[in-house]
């Protein structure tokens, strides 16, 4: 699908480009430099700015780029804080722009390919990877939180149970355990001592239920299992589109700030 030709340019600070250029946007790119006027600056002569480079200065660089009336498309974390997210979607929510964020995990294919309007009451999802993945498993957490997150419809737990499993001082597991307010039920897992990367995911709901072994599926849905899914969309690309039609972000701020709270809770826990 092509993308209209009325698209704004968007600006590009310490983040791949290639699939914008690759969708027929036309990009610009900052010098480099301070990160905030970099982003400035880009604000200025584009409407959609994608902010990557350290996480220290995301949040900062996405606070310029929407107080000059920019959209704002950060990469994941978009902060090094919750205060410090929550302060940013504030500033954006004063300036009436659209800031989102790039899941910490590339399961955006799988969870956009559930039943339109499809939530689950009960999800078991666990996520397996090697000693030596290079991936930090605070990302592989949040990943999972969101995905449960995103399948159940709610991002507010009445409840939270987190346990740990160490191998000497290393973390080789941990375990969470989700009653959200409106009632669904979600369980998770995450293994940091497997041969290989790894997914199981399995979701029931009203009239339908999800399965997937990879990220990139085959997903089963109430027992027809079609192909693998097609690689997902850019998420930077999803952004444009989004915020082109006027939709919401795919993932917002608000929904990443959910999930970092969320993150800060499990971590609680554990210690």
């Amino acid at each position: 699908m092509s993308l209209p030709p009325s698209l704004p340019t968007v600006g590009v600070l310490g983040a791949e480009a290639e699939a914008l250029r690759a969708a027929g946007l036309a990009v610009q790119t900052a010098p480099p430099g301070d990160a905030a006027e970099g982003a400035r600056q880009l604000a200025q002569r584009c409407g959609i700015v994608v902010v990557g480079g350290p996480p220290e200065t995301r949040a900062s660089a996405a606070r310029a780029a929407v107080s000059a009336g920019a959209h704002a498309f950060l990469t994941w974390p978009p902060s090094v804080s919750a205060d410090e997210a929550a302060s940013l979607a504030a500033r954006a929510e004063e300036a009436g722009v659209e800031v989102g964020v790039a899941r910490a995990l590339r399961l955006s294919g799988l969870l956009a390919a559930r039943p339109d309007g499809w939530t689950a009451r009960l999800v078991t999802l666990t996520l397996e990877a090697a000693p030596d993945d290079a991936l930090p498993w605070a990302h592989r957490l949040a990943g999972a939180l969101d995905a449960c997150a995103t399948l159940t419809g709610s991002r507010d737990p009445a409840r939270l149970d987190a346990a740990a499993e160490r191998d000497g001082g290393r973390l080789a597991a941990l375990a969470v355990a989700l009653r959200f307010r409106n009632g669904a039920y979600a369980q998770l897992s995450v293994r940091l001592d497997a041969e290989a990367e790894g997914l199981m995911l399995y979701a029931v709901g009203p009239g339908g239920r999800v399965e997937a072994r990879a990220p990139g599926g085959p997903l089963c849905i109430d027992g027809d299992a079609p192909p693998a899914l097609g690689p997902p969309e850019d998420e930077a690309v999803a952004f444009v589109r989004a915020v082109a039609a006027g939709r919401r972000a795919p993932l917002s701020l608000d929904d990443a700030l959910a999930t970092m709270r969320l993150a800060e809770r499990v971590h609680a826990r554990l210690r």
